[in-house]
């Protein structure tokens, strides 16, 4: 009797640790019901997908730092402060290499994640505290270096023509992806971030630098945010002053649902990318119906919501399956 239960938890365990996975497919499955002509249109799959790349490096950003064990709260102004400071950059410098323009936002976005590191691995604030700080901090830099929004026209060519491709922005994406699980799988500063992120002072004893592996954690995270900026720009094709802003909170929703735990140390890239495919699929569903913008914000903060309470019921029962009998 104690065996099926056993076995009947980890069956409810597996079903939390693939929700992002199973909602896909529900929800799939009632736009194609609904609106068979919409949903089951090949051009509207690709299309969804390449929309919820600019969002998809955000939720990465955010959940590289949950794997640590940390959270950032500024992700969306980093986003959109590298967005404006990369394309007012470029407006002021004419002469700047095409071809290394498309790296000027990420190196941005790295700057600014470690500003984060610093202030977390460093200075060893509170999580909460540093990037509520940094969040108003970009914002207000965001008025400062572009009061008014950038459109195309001022912008190079090449510079947007990244992210207006659909294509080349999912090839990319899809590249990123791989390398990240490569990283966090195979290479030891990959490991060290879970460590860090399941148990700081075992990870202490075992040599690992917890200050510093917050630090680079935090760069990466930013250098995420900085590719964001870049896709947004192209996607757009502007970077209209409050570009990005808000998407924290569906950088948190996709990175939760999508399996990462908000104890640190566990979850993966792929199950986060499952989290962002879902979050892609909704809001297609939900423009394709012509929901108002209210509705959709009404929609996706219950999607914040039923994202903690899955993540804390799967989490207590993951420890009462492993507690030893």
């Amino acid at each position: 009797m104690k065996l099926k239960k056993i076995s009947s938890e980890r069956v409810i365990l597996f079903i939390l640790e693939e929700i992002s996975l199973i909602l896909i497919f529900i929800f799939f499955g009632i736009f194609a019901y609904l609106r068979p002509k919409g949903i089951l249109n090949i051009d509207t799959l690709i299309f969804t997908l390449y929309s919820a790349v600019p969002i998809g490096f955000v939720v990465l950003a955010e959940s590289i730092v949950l794997f640590s064990g940390n959270f950032d709260l500024s992700v969306d102004q980093i986003t959109g402060f590298s967005a404006l400071c990369a394309a007012r950059a470029l407006m002021w410098f004419n002469g700047f290499p095409t071809t290394l323009s498309i790296f000027l936002p990420i190196i941005i976005g790295a700057l600014c994640g470690s500003l984060n590191g610093i202030l977390v691995g460093r200075v060893r604030l509170n999580p909460f505290v540093a990037t509520l700080g940094t969040l108003m901090f970009f914002k207000g830099l965001k008025l400062v270096v572009a009061p008014t929004s950038i459109w195309a026209t001022s912008l190079p060519v090449f510079y947007l023509s990244v992210g207006r491709s659909i294509s080349t922005t999912i090839i990319v994406f899809a590249l990123i992806l791989v390398f990240l699980w490569f990283f966090f799988r195979y290479t030891r500063f990959g490991i060290n971030i879970y460590a860090v992120g399941g148990n700081p002072e075992s990870a202490h004893m075992l040599g690992i630098n917890i200050g510093r592996t917050y630090f680079f954690t935090y760069v990466l995270s930013g250098s995420l945010c900085g590719l964001a900026a870049l896709f947004y720009s192209g996607y757009v094709s502007a970077v209209p002053t409050n570009i990005a802003e808000g998407t924290m909170i569906f950088a948190f929703a996709g990175s939760v649902i999508g399996g990462v735990s908000l104890k640190g140390g566990r979850g993966s890239v792929i199950n986060a990318f499952w989290g962002i495919l879902l979050l892609g699929f909704i809001e297609t569903g939900l423009a394709m119906f012509a929901v108002a913008s209210e509705v959709r914000i009404v929609s996706y903060g219950i999607l914040v919501i039923t994202a903690v309470i899955i993540a804390s019921f799967k989490d207590s029962l993951r420890d009462r399956i492993l507690k030893p009998k």
